[in-house]
């Protein structure tokens, strides 16, 4: 069975703790690990680029020139493609970049990603991180007394709290997420994931309850 240190509030050791097979033993697929980071950065893509086109640009109503005896070519509108400050042709248009998932890979690979880490020993414990007021000295060393200074360190909290999130942000190579927002991509942009006890706990029973209704749809 994986295990993980355990570290007090202020970053002291106090022991390690055994992480849960059905969450942190699965064998990392990379195929799994794939789709979900693709899907992941793809859902990212706004799409929003947009260029007018010859007739959605303004003016150009009149024709430039008659259309025989100028030895020009004829043109029907100076706001045409070849003319400067006329549309563009065959450019980028709105359009959904959004890649759909199936939950059960997601889950699956979200599994995964933490097992490698968790192979890696790369999974941290702490009881509990929560700061009344921003503190980003207060931020710094609690990550100096973790020993992960410097390294691109994933915070994973059970509950939103603001001032802990504006502790933390300012920091480089340093990312707060919430339990809900917990991802593939973000566990393997990271060198270590740090999980609140809390966070462990609602983690754990997720997955015991996704896989009892798996139980019994069977």
């Amino acid at each position: 069975m994986p295990k993980a240190n355990v570290y007090s509030s202020t970053g002291q050791s106090t022991g390690q703790v055994d992480l849960p097979e059905t969450l942190f033993g699965a064998k990392p697929r990379p195929h799994h690990l794939w789709r979900s980071v693709t899907t992941h950065l793809s859902n990212q893509r706004l799409g929003t680029v947009k260029t007018k086109g010859k007739g959605e640009v303004s003016g150009g109503g009149k024709k430039p020139f008659k259309q025989k005896g100028t030895g020009n070519a004829r043109q029907g509108s100076i706001r045409a493609v070849q003319f400067v400050g006329g549309g563009i042709a065959h450019g980028p248009k709105p359009r959904d970049y959004s890649l759909a998932l199936p939950k059960k890979m997601r889950q699956q690979a979200l599994a995964e990603s933490l097992s490698d880490k968790a192979l890696q020993g790369k999974i941290m414990v702490i009881e509990g991180i929560k700061f009344d007021t921003p503190k980003t000295k207060q931020a710094l060393g609690l990550l100096k007394s973790l020993g992960l200074n410097g390294q691109k360190c994933l915070i994973v909290l059970d509950a939103a709290n603001a001032a802990t999130l504006k502790s933390f942000r300012n920091l480089p190579k340093t990312k707060v997420l919430s339990k809900e927002n917990l991802n593939t991509y973000e566990i393997l942009n990271h060198d270590v994931v740090v999980l609140t006890q809390g966070t462990l706990k609602q983690l754990t029973e997720a997955k015991a309850k996704t896989s009892s209704g798996k139980e019994k749809a069977s």
